[in-house]
Order: structure tokens, then sequence, then C-alpha cells
């Protein structure tokens, strides 16, 4: 707190400010120098350099000319389950996509029945009040006639 202790008293023009801000000031003051002690400042702790990578060369033994010998059979069967496991993962997916295609089709079959069923009562109901309509404005002609 030293630098803010000088910036306080060397740089604060405080005769100029009322009087609750010069109490706060003079409290400020006394409470920095009431604290004497004196802490080191923080440092960072030194990182290790980052080793550069080695490029050592895979040396793999050449049997026969043109041919490289098998690599251990444990890679070859991890290579392999990778491989099965990828091709599963993708029939798995293609399944799936499969299965989503078909609840769509369904869903939206289904909507269409409800749809065609809900325009099929409409369409009697709206025949029926027609009717009715008709035979209403028959009985009334009859009435006005007698």
């Amino acid at each position: 707190m030293h630098p803010v202790r000088i910036l306080l008293t060397q740089h604060v023009p405080v005769n100029e400010y009322p009087e609750k801000m010069q109490e706060w000031y003079h409290s400020a003051l006394r409470e920095l120098e009431n604290k004497v002690k004196h802490y080191t400042p923080l440092i960072c702790e030194k990182k290790k350099p980052v080793p550069l990578k080695q490029y050592t060369p895979k040396i793999v033994k050449v049997l026969e000319f043109g041919r490289k010998q098998a690599s251990s059979k444990k890679e070859q069967e991890r290579k392999e389950l990778i491989q099965r496991h990828k091709r599963e993962l993708k029939g798995a997916i293609r399944e799936i996509r499969k299965d989503n295609q078909y609840l769509a089709r369904m869903q939206l079959s289904e909507i269409m029945e409800r749809d065609a069923a809900r325009k099929r009562k409409v369409k009697e109901l709206l025949g029926s009040l027609a009717t009715q309509e008709g035979e209403w404005k028959a009985l009334k002609r009859k009435k006005w006639k007698n």
C-alpha cells in the first residue's frame, strides 16, 4: 500500500474537499499508517520449458525385398477391432436413420387419416345443416301460403 500512501499524501488536494471527505481521507491515512506489515510481492512460479519433439524414425525390419514385417499381433487385433467398431457404428447409425424415417412416415399417415376423418365429419355436418335449412325454408313457405 506504499504507492497508495504516497499518492494520497502528495498528489491529492485535500483542503478543497468537503469536511466529510477530509475526515474519510484522514481516517484512511491513519489506517494505512497503523498497518505496518510488509508483505513480499507475489512472484509467478518458473515454468520448465516445453521440450522439443524428437523426430526419431520408426524402424521396421524388412525380411524380403519390398515387404515389411507384419506388426505385432496385438496391434493387428487392435486395428481389426477398431475397423469392426467403425463398421458396426455405421450400421447402427443407418438403422437409426431408417427407424426415424419409418416413425416419421407413420406419424404423417396418422395425421393425414385424422385430417381426412375430420373433413368427412365436417362435410356430413354441413350437408345435414343444409338439408335442415332447406326443410325449414320449405316449412316457412307452406306456412305463409296457408
